[in-house]
């Protein structure tokens, strides 16, 4: 005979851990323009072939200029089904940002023409700034947890205080603990001059 006794416990401590493990998300820098570009294929449709080999033939040559200009970060380029409208030339791509979301006939003639899109708008630009400094805060704040752990290794009950007056405790002066103190000075430094970029870049 089988014993359920306990399971009712079980199942709601499983329910509980399921719950607090929650999903950690975080904003990524978006960038100046976004191209998706219609590759689909059909066969024996009153629609069309799609955009099939044509499309295949823009994204590359999208890719390979986007590779000429170095901006990778700056230009994405996406291969995607049917974007809704069957050209009778080219390939469709749907862009963003842009006036004109959906453009279609695109040949690979006009893939350079194509990534000239519009400037970031001052929001879009506030918002790759915002997510700069979030992933910089939240690594200096994990780099800071790191030595102070190490200091409490060497010497245990100390403070964040204490650990920056380190010429205070001989028992930190051991080369573990300098270089993790090194690379939190060095991530300090970059977001002070990430700031002061950014305060230059509003003023412009």
């Amino acid at each position: 005979m089988y014993s359920f006794e306990g399971l009712g416990t079980h199942v709601r401590t499983c329910g509980t851990d399921l719950r607090a493990k929650k999903i950690q998300m975080r904003a990524a820098p978006s960038p100046r323009l976004h191209l998706f570009v219609c590759a689909n294929r059909r066969e024996g449709s009153p629609l069309g072939p799609g955009c099939g080999e044509r499309g295949d033939a823009l994204y590359d040559a999208l890719k390979a200029e986007v590779a000429a200009r170095r901006q990778h970060a700056e230009v994405w380029v996406t291969k995607t089904q049917c974007l809704g409208i069957c050209p009778k030339r080219g390939a469709t791509v749907a862009r963003y940002p842009g006036d004109a979301p959906i453009l279609s006939d695109v040949e690979v003639t006009g893939a350079s023409a194509l990534l000239d899109g519009p400037p970031a708008s001052a929001s879009t630009t506030e918002t790759i700034w915002d997510a700069i400094e979030r992933e910089l805060s939240a690594i200096e704040e994990l780099q800071t947890s790191k030595v102070l752990e190490l200091a409490r290794r060497l010497k245990p009950g100390l403070t964040m205080e204490d650990v920056q007056n380190p010429h205070d405790f001989p028992e930190l002066d051991d080369p573990d603990w300098h270089y993790a103190d090194g690379i939190l000075t060095g991530m300090k430094s970059v977001t002070t001059a990430m700031r002061a970029l950014r305060r230059r870049a509003r003023k412009d």
